[in-house]
């Protein structure tokens, strides 16, 4: 038996519906509300899920990319540098971090960051490549 593309996304949704109680139910909640694109209940999830566990890394990274996704660069910065804080040498968070400062304009910010991601063992062209890509889209607004 198959389950269509609807079924199976309602499928999904249902299962980011049970009521929360940890950190990590919310922490997974968030993650699943992401996946689906549902970056604003993703951001609530998450910052629920740091609320009740603020030193956990992986929640920081995961609230800062949610925001990244949605264009709150300078809240993105925020949670990524909290994650840091956290978790020193995750090359992921640096590389997210050079993104946002990118996006702003940051981009000394974002060239410490890269070079720190790329050190960390993040891949140069591919890194290089969304960087540029979010320069060019800042000073080229549509």
């Amino acid at each position: 038996m198959t389950i269509s593309d609807d079924s199976q996304s309602e499928v999904n949704k249902s299962d980011i519906e049970f009521p929360p109680k940890t950190s990590d139910d919310f922490f997974r909640r968030g993650l699943k509300s992401a996946q689906l694109g549902i970056l604003d209940k993703a951001v609530s999830d998450f910052e629920e899920a740091a609320w009740l566990d603020p030193h956990n890394h992986e929640i920081q990274f995961n609230l800062g990319t949610a925001y990244l996704s949605m264009g709150d660069f300078e809240q993105a910065i925020n949670n990524f540098t909290k994650a840091i804080e956290l978790k020193p040498g995750v090359a992921d968070i640096h590389g997210n971090r050079a993104v946002a400062h990118a996006a702003i304009g940051q981009d000394a910010d974002s060239e410490k960051d890269f070079d720190e991601a790329v050190r960390l063992g993040a891949p140069p062209d591919g890194l290089g490549v969304v960087i540029d890509y979010v320069k060019d889209k800042h000073r080229n607004p549509s």
